[in-house]
């Protein structure tokens, strides 16, 4: 059972880049429960045997997911909104390009980058006057699939979100409360893992990753800067969680003002 839960967070480390001790083993061992179950296995270390032969596939897949943190909420913080409404999108009009393209870079159930879409119509940024290009991306399938339906219970939009946007902006369904298609049709969702994106010429004015690089050890923190910083235009702003920084770790980056984790894309890089 010892080399079972080695190898797990090993294997979690190397596919998602998250660091667990081995003092997290009864965290492996609780989320992991309902996966042996779902797939019919009878212990983790025949998860394990599934893992080796097959790395990538379905049961993989739901590993990282269940390992993965998925917290979100609706303008969670608030203040990063704050900061981009009223600093980061005069800069961009100013710049009279009347286009504007952003990454919520881990979007787990969508709730961030449906919140940026609410934001920028609220400000009156949306077609035809402007061209706006919103992607969303996350390692996990299950979280990413949910947040492209855009159905959410009522516990999950308490948490956050304005009465005034539920009503202009959400109709309600069977499901639940549903986000409404022309919002959903104006973000595309991808799969993507932070320390392997793939090579693309797509550069965005400005990337939301919060609370994402609290999960990685030095290594993999620097990795998953010089990524976001090679996906950001010149001058582009990148949004990261209040307890995090590029400081000692990318020098791509300069810090703007204080609080709220918001850095500009400068071209010092090493």
């Amino acid at each position: 059972m010892k080399y079972a839960y080695q190898f797990i967070r090993e294997y979690l480390h190397t596919q998602a880049g998250i660091m667990l001790g081995a003092e997290k083993d009864y965290l492996i061992e609780s989320r992991l429960h309902g996966l042996l179950k779902k797939y019919s296995l009878k212990d983790l270390e025949q998860l394990v045997c599934v893992l080796e032969s097959t790395p990538d596939g379905d049961v993989a897949s739901s590993v990282i997911s269940s390992l993965t943190t998925h917290e979100t909420s609706w303008f969670r913080d608030q203040r990063p909104f704050d900061r981009f409404r009223t600093e980061v999108l005069p800069n961009l009009r100013a710049r009279q390009r009347r286009q504007i393209s952003i990454w919520s870079a881990a979007c787990s159930t969508g709730q961030e980058i449906y919140s940026i879409a609410m934001l920028l119509r609220e400000e009156g940024i949306h077609s035809p006057m402007w061209q706006v290009s919103l992607c969303a991306s996350d390692i996990c399938k299950t979280t990413l699939s949910q947040a492209q339906q855009g159905v959410y219970s009522r516990f999950e939009i308490e948490r956050g979100l304005p009465q005034t946007y539920l009503q202009r902006y959400f109709e309600m369904t069977p499901a639940g409360w549903r986000i409404s298609s022309d919002l959903r049709q104006s973000v595309r969702f991808e799969a993507a893992n932070l320390i392997r994106l793939p090579a693309t010429p797509e550069r965005f004015d400005v990337i939301f990753c919060r609370n994402v690089l609290i999960y990685f050890d030095q290594t993999v923190q620097r990795k998953v800067l010089q990524n976001l910083h090679d996906r950001l235009i010149p001058g582009g702003f990148l949004f990261l969680g209040a307890a995090e920084s590029t400081a000692g770790l990318c020098d791509g980056f300069q810090f703007v003002g204080t609080g709220s984790g918001l850095y500009v894309r400068s071209e010092n890089l090493r």
